[in-house]
């Protein structure tokens, strides 16, 4: 799942004009896909959103900008998409402005607190974090499908309450699926406009035909 700009600021608690001014610094630039040009959209992923928590928690503790860009590179390179955040939720992130440690023994993260001041960041909690406020958005997207040479636009849904999957229309208004699965809902979706072209189509040649006398 991909968000924009407003909703990934949402999420990290963080604002429009933070999260707009940490890519143009290469704080962060999104893992879904970059601006490219005007009229062009970013768009973030959950992994992103969990950077960004990161970010605005070294903020708030006082963690220079350019410290907090090396922390994050350090992040998205040693711990990309392709870790499962089991692993991630492990870490804990600590940095004393110079040099950044990842730690998930507890007693090596007290031997650095006595020693120095750090800030910690406990990667765990931002996953968990993350994962609860992302469950809680309804989810919508379009699929685009191709039935008898042409392109139909398709609306996946699926509120939080909700189990099953909705899949409305967008060139047939009150048209209406569901499924268990958002690909058993496009399926369904898919049928269902097979069913209202071809009676359309039949009411069509019905109407053309001359009556009988």
């Amino acid at each position: 799942m991909e968000f924009s700009t407003a909703k990934v600021a949402e999420l990290a608690g963080a604002s429009v004009r933070m999260v707009d001014h940490w890519a143009r610094k290469d704080v962060l630039r999104p893992s879904g896909r970059d601006a490219s040009g005007k009229g062009s959209k970013r768009r973030y992923t959950i992994r992103d959103v969990v950077a960004l928590q990161t970010i605005r928690r070294l903020r708030e503790a006082g963690c220079p900008l350019p410290m907090i860009t090396k922390v994050i590179r350090h992040l998205m390179a040693h711990y990309p998409s392709t870790i499962p955040d089991r692993d991630l939720a492990r870490l804990t992130l600590l940095t004393d402005g110079d040099r950044v440690y990842l730690f998930t023994d507890e007693r090596d993260v007290m031997e650095v607190l006595t020693q120095q001041a750090v800030w910690s960041v406990p990667l765990g909690k931002l996953v968990a974090e993350a994962r609860r406020k992302v469950a809680a958005l309804p989810q919508e997207w379009i699929e685009t499908v191709g039935i008898a040479g042409r392109s139909f636009r398709l609306v996946v849904s699926r509120h939080p309450a909700e189990r099953d999957y909705s899949v409305e229309c967008v060139e047939l208004p009150g048209f209406l699926q569901r499924g268990k699965t958002a690909k058993d809902a496009v399926k369904n979706g898919k049928r269902g406009l097979v069913s209202v072209l071809t009676y359309r189509e039949r009411r069509h040649r019905q109407a053309s035909e001359p009556a009988l006398s």
